[in-house]
């Protein structure tokens, strides 16, 4: 069966998120060791963003399967498992496809329309790939949620917005800088724009800062990784013993990296502060906050973060938003049917397999009898023949799945032709 155990910023406060999220590389790492030996659980994937942190599963105990994924939850966050449980919000079934096309087309996003998270969604399935945690029907459901996510952005209004939580963050960040009259895109082409970061979200940043015109970018890594981003982003390198005086100097500080936490601290920006006649405004993407609280109670600085950005991406594009939901619906009843029907795939194989076998005894006999241009010409009509007769009892097959008439199939098989058909697993 599938079902997800996550939180997102609909569910927690983002400190309660952050701490649930702490470690998502300890926590992939803990779940590829379930899905080898714990017998409840086949395959998982992990969706991990700046607001959301979700655990997809294909299990056989429902039960066993929670509290196995809760318990290691609990361990890699360093929380208690009861704590960890009541964080957490589970779905199970249909509601599993539903919740994903949902969020991989940007209608669950905290700025509803963002485009980066179907790439999350694909990314996750890629790094769920590589560490082997997938199984087919968990394959299935991201490839069909990715489908999805690309007809919302074709078929509708939210393609074309270009929104996302780091554009919205920019855009309010930036509303001070404009002179009056004039747009953000304006005071942000003769503006200095520094980046701290060089990950997923860092990419984003520098896109929309030069979607707006922003022509001088510069990065801080506080890994030391900025030397690949500049290059790919034609930004300035601006290196530890520089950092201080370009935070000094900069127009806009975007902070996402993420990784180490307060990589803005108050003594780097009360010696900033005191080189600037001008307030400093900060965007910080972060999960894990780049910018230290007593930062954000310096006076001249105004920090905007996902808090900000909740606050003030109130819902847009009503009628996309309508056409969005329903091209996902469509999409989860067509994924529910294609599941459906793969419930009685081992029969239709069964009765293929039985078919064939048939046929090839009697071509062994016929192959010793004639010669081989007879031989193949007999071979390609009983082939036609073969899949002539088996083309309605696949098509009914099909039917009955979907209207969850199989078991009356199988036992039509065991009766007619004596198939036996293990015991299937549902598929979610």
């Amino acid at each position: 069966m599938l079902m997800v155990l996550g939180a997102s910023h609909h569910d927690l406060e983002l400190k309660a998120l952050e701490r649930l999220s702490a470690s998502t590389d300890s926590l992939s790492q803990a779940l590829r060791e379930l899905s080898t030996q714990d017998g409840s659980i086949r395959g998982a994937v992990v969706l991990a963003t700046c607001n959301r942190l979700e655990i997809y599963l294909d299990a056989d105990r429902f039960h066993d399967a929670i509290d196995a994924v809760t318990h290691r939850i609990a361990e890699v966050a360093q929380i208690d498992e009861a704590e960890a449980a009541a964080l957490l919000k589970v779905r199970v079934g249909a509601p599993v496809a539903a919740h994903l096309f949902t969020v991989a087309s940007g209608l669950d996003s905290m700025v509803v329309g963002e485009a980066e998270i179907s790439g999350q969604v694909s990314r996750a399935l890629t790094a769920a790939h590589a560490a082997r945690t997938t199984t087919p029907v968990l394959h299935s459901l991201f490839q069909s949620a990715a489908r999805t996510a690309k007809q919302v952005a074709s078929r509708t209004g939210l393609g074309s917005a270009g929104r996302s939580v780091a554009s919205v963050a920019i855009d309010i960040a930036t509303a001070g800088l404009a002179e009056p009259g004039s747009d953000e895109s304006t005071s942000l082409a003769t503006a200095t724009c520094l980046i701290i970061g060089t990950g997923a979200y860092a990419r984003v940043v520098a896109t929309a800062l030069r979607a707006r015109g922003c022509t001088r970018l510069q990065v801080f890594s506080p890994s030391g990784r900025a030397d690949t981003f500049a290059a790919t982003h034609h930004a300035e390198v601006v290196h530890a013993g520089q950092f201080a005086d370009a935070v000094a100097k900069a127009d806009l500080v975007v902070a996402c990296s993420g990784t180490t936490g307060n990589v803005l601290d108050v003594e780097t920006v009360t010696a900033a502060l005191a080189l600037r006649d001008t307030p400093l405004p900060v965007v910080d993407l972060a999960l894990r906050p780049d910018v230290s609280e007593g930062v954000r109670a310096l006076p001249g600085v105004r920090v905007v973060d996902l808090h900000s950005v909740a606050d003030g991406a109130a819902p847009e594009h009503r009628e996309a938003i309508a056409d969005a939901q329903d091209v996902v619906i469509a999409a989860v009843a067509r994924f529910e049917d294609d599941q459906a029907i793969r419930t009685l795939d081992p029969a239709v194989i069964a009765l293929r397999q039985h078919v064939s076998l048939a046929v090839e005894k009697e071509m062994v006999r016929l192959r010793a009898k004639y010669d081989s241009d007879v031989a193949a010409e007999v071979e390609l009509a009983m082939h036609r023949v073969t899949q002539s007769l088996l083309h309605t009892p696949t098509l009914r097959a099909k039917e009955l799945a979907r209207t969850g008439d199989g078991a009356g199939y199988l036992q039509a098989l065991h009766t007619l032709f004596g198939i036996e058909i293990p015991d299937q697993p549902a598929p979610h």
